[in-house]
């Protein structure tokens, strides 16, 4: 056998290997695998577009798309690499480039069927997007919160569900006279019962949502970018990663754990909504926890708390199928309540708490171009300006999409977006700003949580079995007054047989 044949034979029996890790859901040992293949016979097509699969489905889009650019520089006939690289765009948002290959692949299958539907349908989600942008961005647009008028969504004679607590508050009228009105709020037995009534797959009345959404928009607004906060001195701080929808599973942490009380604090670490099918009862129980207790339930954005996420992973998809009628007017309520969600949380002036990670030393004030030392400071994220969609850069951007890496320094990350910052990274920020250390989130981790860079830099992922088909478990942090931390972690409860990514747009082009 010549080197060239015992090349490729290992290459085809390590592409064995990789598929059926990869056929197992065990993604990143499949990467490894498809990556050794490549090293053995960098020559052939199939091996990039098989690992581009598997980048996709660790949400590495860019690393997809780079290995989809691969296969084709090799065989620009390549379908596959058409195909992958249009996936990828579309997950990260890129729809006009996503459609572009999904129509290379008609042109060069004209008789494949599903490759036809699958261009057909990014196409008009690609037009209705455009077309929602184009109203969205008009000029004398008011915001939903503005145009919502309560007296036209009474609460329904037949509702037997739970009820909001009703009292007596002083509003101006329009003669700015004050006037005593009646107004609805989150009390103790509200909480209780929708914890309840949304367990058994019950919906609010619309008014009862209008309300939540409206009272805990206008809470938001009040914070800044960063929120410091305290351990009760008689209490606990607990802080949860990523649930992504999985509303049986926050029950679980508030069984294991202890509900949110007045000594019980909590910091939920963004990504609230998406790929799980229960996202919209889990985020209306946070914000009717965020109202009961403002002081001591606390929420920062993440990612997936953005439009252009929610659009394929099956935020909007949940919203409009729950409530057809107010679908699109609910939607768009929600982004302009995440747009209010802080960005991050600074427990007792020594651990900061955001969903992705750290930044980039041009995002710095004090960047390494103009002869700082590039460190982003605390007080640059205080006024950082939230009250948008997140940009392809900048700080929020990383803070919602950095990952850390074991090597030092900074790279691109295969996300596609933001960075990836290493053990030096961490510590000099750290250093710089008087912290112990740093909890993100924004990643599944096999046992729940893990801590790197000499334990400045801990990951908290409480989606147990996410997407109903990894072995991951979840993880909560529990933080005593003094700071001292005990990691806990637990697996996944049954749900209802509603399947992840039930409502997800781009679930139709997965495969």
């Amino acid at each position: 056998m010549t080197a060239a044949a015992d090349a490729s034979s290992k290459a085809n029996a390590l592409k064995l290997e990789a598929n059926a890790l990869y056929s197992s859901h065990k993604y990143h040992e499949a990467i490894e695998k498809y990556t050794e293949a490549i090293a053995a016979d960098p020559a052939v097509p199939a091996f990039y577009t098989n690992r581009a699969q598997c980048h996709i489905h660790t949400e590495g889009y860019g690393a997809a798309k780079q290995d989809a650019d691969s296969a084709l520089e090799l065989d620009a006939t390549f379908i596959k690499g058409y195909f992958r690289r249009a996936v990828a765009l579309l997950a990260m948002g890129q729809l006009k480039e996503a459609r572009a290959d999904f129509r290379e692949v008609t042109k060069r299958a004209p008789g494949d069927a599903v490759a036809r539907k699958k261009y057909v349908e990014c196409d008009k989600l690609y037009r209705r997007i455009q077309f929602e942008q184009a109203i969205d961005s008009e000029v004398d647009r008011k915001r939903v919160a503005d145009t919502v008028d309560l007296k036209n969504y009474p609460v329904p004679e037949e509702y037997s569900g739970p009820r909001m607590a009703v009292r007596k508050v002083l509003k101006k009228n329009d003669k700015e006279k004050e006037v005593e009105e009646e107004e609805e709020y989150v009390d103790q037995a509200f909480v209780d019962g929708i914890t309840e009534w949304f367990r058994d797959q019950k919906t609010l009345p619309i008014r009862y949502v209008y309300v939540i959404l409206l009272q805990v928009d206008r809470l938001l607004r009040q914070l800044p970018s960063l929120v410091d906060v305290a351990v009760p001195a008689d209490g606990v701080l607990t802080v949860c990663g990523d649930v992504h929808g999985q509303y049986y599973d926050v029950l679980n942490i508030f069984k294991l754990n202890g509900a949110p009380t007045a000594t019980h604090h909590y910091l939920f670490n963004g990504d609230f909504v998406d790929r799980g099918s229960f996202s919209l009862e889990v985020m209306l129980l946070f914000y009717a926890y965020k109202l009961l207790h403002p002081q001591g339930f606390y929420l920062n954005r993440g990612n997936h708390e953005s439009v252009g996420m929610n659009q394929l992973y099956g935020f909007e998809g949940e919203v409009r199928h729950k409530y057809p009628a107010q679908g699109k007017r609910l939607f768009d309520l929600f982004q302009e309540s995440f747009e209010a969600l802080p960005v991050a949380h600074l427990i007792q002036e020594k651990i900061f708490v955001v969903h992705g990670g750290l930044y980039s030393r041009e995002t710095a004030g004090n960047s390494a171009q103009e002869g700082g030392d590039g460190v982003v400071r605390l007080d640059e994220l205080r006024a950082m300006s939230r009250f948008h969609q997140p940009q392809h850069s900048g700080l929020l951007r990383e803070s919602l999409w950095s990952d850390p890496q074991n090597q030092e320094g900074r790279a691109p990350s295969p996300r596609g977006t933001a960075i990836q910052f290493g053990p030096d990274v961490t510590r000099e920020f750290c250093q710089a700003n008087g912290l112990e250390m740093v909890i993100r989130s924004h990643q599944e981790m096999e046992e729940g949580y893990e801590i790197v860079h000499d334990g400045r830099c801990v990951t908290v992922f409480s989606a147990p079995n996410y997407c109903d088909q990894s072995t991951n478990k979840g993880a909560y942090i529990r933080i005593a007054p003094d700071l001292t931390r005990t990691y806990h972690k637990f697996t996944a409860v049954p749900h209802p047989p509603v399947r992840a990514m039930a409502y997800a747009n781009i679930n139709r082009f997965m495969n």
